[in-house]
């Protein structure tokens, strides 16, 4: 058995050219500065500067809080203590360490043992003024590298996961048309077993495809994910894709409608009617999704949601409404009960559909992704 070629890697990507751009640029700037010790300024990007916004967040957050920790340190234990070289060093490595693990520094800790070791070894004359230098450079540097990962060739996870979720919604869009097409169709067709599976499938695939895009993308959400709007936004999307599926579901288990009588072709009707306005609001809140401008569309645009939202609702209930008045009627006397609870069944899950876009708007008009044109 023959083994597969081995992938081809790119010599750099764009976050490498990246981080040696912003790196040299801020050498230069610190270079130039009267300020001294200007140099920490490219040590700084080039510790915290990675490939996305929520990585260089979290690191830059553990080396300002190290730096911080061991500048305070080295000027107690050298100034304020006075104790023997080994003894003090030693005890302030050790306060490093303890302090290091209760403020759940994962690397920020070595940052303060450096600076109590530099401070204390090589720069013992001016430990404060070089401490506290050290501090402005690394803040600046942090600034500069938070910057470029905004700004400088950012990432694209959250844009593309946007355009997931709307290609998602693309696809229940697709397989609500053709229950609209059946309702509407004079002699309508069930489809096959094999083709209700693949479809079924086919939904599986993308929305374990998006899942494992947004696992990328909130990384990029930095500090307690869970607590920025985005995760909101997407964890209703989530919500209300899952729910559409289970509607589909339901309704391509259901048999053929039948056009006869008169008022059940009516009933067909207006669920077709309820259908479509369905899919119109889910055609809009896709088209919201893949809105990228940055300088025009920095959150999604609900509010022009809502009237699409009251039509779909006022409709959902007017269907119910009709079906409750003839079921029972002289006009459908002639209905087995067996279709007639099929008839119900469908229409109790085009409006549980209904409502769970109503009940699910609510909860995405709270967030605003970040939509950075790339």
């Amino acid at each position: 058995m023959r083994s597969s070629p081995p992938t081809s890697r790119p010599w750099f990507v764009r976050s490498d050219l990246r981080l040696a751009l912003v790196t040299g640029l801020g050498a230069a700037f610190g270079l130039l500065s009267s300020i001294p010790f200007g140099y920490y300024i490219a040590l700084t990007t080039a510790a915290v500067l990675s490939g996305s916004y929520g990585n260089s967040l979290r690191l830059s957050i553990q080396r300002l809080l190290g730096s911080l920790m061991g500048v305070v340190i080295v000027v107690i234990f050298s100034r304020g203590l006075e104790w023997p070289l080994p003894l003090g060093i030693g005890l302030a490595m050790a306060s490093v360490r303890l302090l290091g693990g209760a403020l759940g520094l994962q690397v920020g800790y070595k940052v303060a043992g450096n600076i109590v070791v530099m401070g204390w070894l090589v720069h013992s004359a001016e430990e404060t003024t070089w401490g506290f230098t050290r501090l402005f450079w690394t803040a600046i540097g942090i600034l500069i590298s938070l910057w470029a990962t905004r700004y400088v060739w950012p990432s694209a996870a959250i844009p593309s996961l946007h355009r997931q979720f709307a290609a998602f919604i693309d696809a229940i869009i697709q397989d609500f048309s053709l229950e609209v097409g059946r309702l509407e169709a004079d002699v309508p067709t069930r489809l096959s077993m094999q083709e209700r599976r693949e479809r079924r499938s086919q939904l599986l695939t993308k929305i374990n495809a998006v899942r494992v895009l947004q696992a990328t993308a909130q990384v990029e959400l930095g500090v307690n994910p869970e607590m920025h709007p985005l995760h909101r936004l997407w964890a209703e999307l989530e919500l209300l894709l899952s729910q559409l599926m289970s509607v589909l579901d339901g309704l391509r288990g259901l048999p053929a409608p039948i056009q006869s009588p008169p008022a059940i072709k009516t009933l067909h009707h207006e669920e077709a009617q309820v259908l479509r306005q369905q899919i119109e609001l889910l055609s809009r809140l896709a088209a919201l999704l893949r809105q990228l401008d940055p300088g025009a569309h920095q959150s999604l645009d609900l509010v022009g949601l809502k009237p699409l939202d009251h039509s779909l609702a006022a409709a959902a209930r007017q269907m119910t409404t009709n079906l409750e008045n003839r079921v029972g009627s002289e006009a459908l006397s002639t209905v087995p009960t067996a279709r007639m609870r099929q008839i119900v069944q469908r229409s109790s899950l085009i409006r549980h559909g209904a409502s769970v876009l109503h009940d699910c708007l609510p909860g995405m008009a709270g967030s605003q992704p970040v939509t950075a044109n790339r």
